[in-house]
């Protein structure tokens, strides 16, 4: 599997995670660095979330 090929898989997985789900996988988290990344990856996928709903104007 391609580097480009995992990446486009992490983010398909990461797509999925609820904005809910984001304390417990912190908690789970190992390392400083990995509560950071789990923060940064859900973060930007709640920012997807909602400029698609502001886009489809239901706020």
């Amino acid at each position: 599997m391609t580097k480009f090929e995992i990446l486009h898989q992490l983010y398909n997985e990461c797509s999925d995670i609820e904005f809910d789900e984001s304390y417990d996988l912190m908690k789970e988290a190992e390392t400083e660095d990995e509560r950071n990344f789990i923060k940064l990856v859900t973060d930007y996928i709640l920012q997807v979330k909602q400029k698609k709903i502001i886009a489809e104007k239901r706020f």
